[in-house]
């Protein structure tokens, strides 16, 4: 096993669209970029309300997969102009979510440790509009 760990800065800019309010977040945070055996990933840990939150992206040209834990635990893979299935981990219980890939745009560069991820997708629940969202993510040393 190979993992080489570069430490990063991650600047992320959300726009969230639910039920016609917009609501906007921007974090900069410190975090890692790893490279293992081949995979790319980003980790860093997200400090909000006073809670930190464990955020990992693993990236790939045409795919992301992100993953947040703690108390809402979330896996979802975003596939451009695709559909995928995710589950919602809450503190009530686990709800299934469809997530549709509007727009992904996944740049990087493992050799300098930087990149960028243009994403904006949208969340259905039982054929229920969760919410609109558009994600805005940068890293480099």
């Amino acid at each position: 096993m190979v993992k080489k760990a570069t430490p990063v800065h991650v600047e992320l800019t959300t726009v969230m669209e639910q039920d016609g309010q917009q609501e906007r977040f921007h974090f900069t945070e410190d975090g890692q970029f790893v490279n293992l055996n081949g995979k790319y990933y980003l980790r860093y840990h997200e400090h909000q309300q006073g809670q930190t939150t464990p955020v990992q992206f693993r990236l790939n040209n045409d795919e992301l997969h992100l993953r947040r834990s703690g108390i809402r635990e979330t896996v979802f893979t975003f596939l451009n102009r695709q559909t995928t299935k995710a589950r919602y981990q809450t503190e009530y219980g686990i709800i299934d979510l469809e997530v549709t890939t509007n727009r992904l745009l996944v740049d990087f560069d493992p050799i300098a440790a930087r990149g960028n991820v243009d994403l904006e997708y949208q969340l259905v629940s039982g054929n229920q509009l969760v919410g609109t969202y558009q994600l805005q993510l940068q890293f480099s040393r």
